[in-house]
């Protein structure tokens, strides 16, 4: 079954679908807020949030893709949190033994060769707080959210055009950010 059509169900009052969604869900919206606030806890409660929006608010969506829906939720809640915080990160994360949802953000490969997955995933989170909003909006929802550039231009109200220049140039910085973190690991490593 598509999330559509579970979202039909659970409409209905079907708690098998609301589970099927929150596993359909769940993880990517976790990784998605974990990677932009740095505390797990935030993470799990802003995810609880966004289902608890989609069950409360149900009647509000009726077509188009769920994804789209779900992740729009979730970007408005992050940027209400940033704005009540008056901060992009939290610097006390404790993020150890946390898996990301999906593949990582693309990195050139000789740094992926180069590093294990804890160190590329330290250097992703802390990379991730040197990026413009935009840049951190557009990795959290593509790469850790899981949605296509396509479903990204929509939910952003860009042209489709605007959204592939928008996420690649996110990549681009996340690339450039973490290939010089690499290097600087290298010359320590040779002295």
């Amino acid at each position: 079954m598509t999330p559509e059509e579970y979202w039909k169900e659970a409409q209905r009052g079907s708690e098998s679908a609301w589970k099927e969604l929150y596993s359909l869900f769940g993880s990517r919206l976790n990784s998605f807020f974990l990677k932009n606030t740095g505390d797990i806890e935030i993470s799990m409660d802003k995810t609880q949030e966004v289902f608890e929006k989609l069950f409360r608010k149900k009647e509000m969506f009726s077509d188009g893709s769920l994804k789209c829906w779900v992740f729009r939720i979730a970007k408005n809640l992050l940027i209400d949190w940033w704005r009540s915080k008056q901060r992009h990160y939290s610097d006390n994360a404790n993020i150890e033994n946390v898996e990301i949802a999906g593949n990582e953000p693309p990195v050139d490969y000789q740094v992926i060769e180069k590093l294990d997955r804890e160190e590329l995933l330290r250097y992703v989170d802390e990379t991730l707080e040197l990026l413009e909003f935009e840049d951190r909006i557009a990795i959290g929802l593509v790469y850790l959210g899981g949605l296509t550039v396509s479903e990204y231009s929509q939910l952003m109200d860009l042209p489709l055009g605007t959204a592939k220049t928008r996420v690649r140039h996110a990549r681009l910085q996340l690339d450039s950010r973490i290939s010089s973190k690499c290097a600087m690991r290298e010359v320590k490593n040779e002295k």
